[in-house]
């Protein structure tokens, strides 16, 4: 992967300015062993190499290792978005989103890594964030560690739409709670009024057979948050077996659909949205 950047300011060494754009000093290591290179103008220099306004820095970045630790398995997943950097799916409900001790071979990870082989593309998989495997929906992969810390510092607005049993009133509003581990229970988390850790805005927009249709804005990243959030409210979300019911359909109405982001190397304003079965889109 090549990184590419026109030089406006005078002063800076080719190290100390990477460091400014957030380059991580393990990439500096793997450079210097040989795993990559600077180029300036097209010509080979070495970091010490002083820059004027004007120049073309390219940065060959070190290439990444296959990830023999994630099985390659062929697998369908449907790809919303992919450059050199990241790559962004619409993700199937009921799929692991990394392996496990029950989904070592069938998680997404799996199938993006036989992408990976069959495509000829030198990346591993860098989960910018992750999905409970019954949540469909955006998810992002940075395909380098460089990109995984570029993107530890973007601010990123991720939305959801859900479905829930019973009417969620008042029609919007805010949701601030704790969230801990069940003592109980390895999957489990409960919430507590005794601290707070979780925030959730959300609003309804719309509403059927007293089910709300509601977009929900995460401020914070807890495992299972909006299952919780609105299991306080006791409208628990449509088909979720593990705090509420099964539905015939077997499919959790929880779904990423909304991704904003700047990317962190073209400086592109980048937005996706992707819409589930079960609501109606306008």
């Amino acid at each position: 992967m090549i990184v590419r950047y026109k030089i406006e300011e005078s002063g800076y060494r080719i190290k100390r300015y990477l460091i400014k754009q957030g380059i991580p000093d393990h990439v500096f290591k793997e450079i210097r062993s040989g795993n990559g290179q600077y180029l300036v103008n097209d010509q080979i220099v070495d970091n010490h190499f002083l820059l004027k306004p004007g120049d073309l820095l390219e940065v060959v970045m070190p290439a990444s290792d296959q990830g023999e630790n994630i099985v390659s398995t062929l697998g369908d997943f449907e790809i919303v978005y992919e450059d050199s950097y990241l790559l962004v799916i619409n993700k199937e409900p009921n799929i692991a989103t990394i392996p496990t001790k029950e989904h070592f071979t069938n998680s997404l990870a799996n199938y993006v890594m036989s992408y990976y082989k069959r495509n000829g593309i030198l990346a591993n998989i860098h989960f910018v964030s992750r999905l409970d495997a019954p949540t469909s929906g955006l998810i992002m992969l940075a395909k380098t560690s460089y990109m995984t810390t570029l993107l530890q510092n973007t601010v990123i607005t991720k939305k959801y739409l859900l479905e829930t049993t019973n009417i969620v009133e008042p029609f919007e509003g805010i949701i601030e709670l704790g969230i801990e581990k069940d003592p109980t229970s390895v999957i489990k988390r409960y919430t507590t009024t005794e601290f707070i850790n979780s925030k959730t805005v959300y609003k309804t927009l719309y509403q059927e057979n007293n089910h709300s249709f509601i977009e929900a804005l995460l401020c914070t990243g807890k495992t299972h948050q909006l299952r919780l959030h609105f299991l306080s409210k006791n409208a628990p979300i449509v088909g979720d077996m593990l705090y509420g019911e099964e539905t015939q359909d077997g499919i959790l109405h929880l779904h990423s659909y909304y991704l904003e982001f700047i990317h962190p190397v073209t400086k592109e304003k980048l937005i996706f949205t992707t819409y589930p079965t079960w609501y109606k889109s306008n």
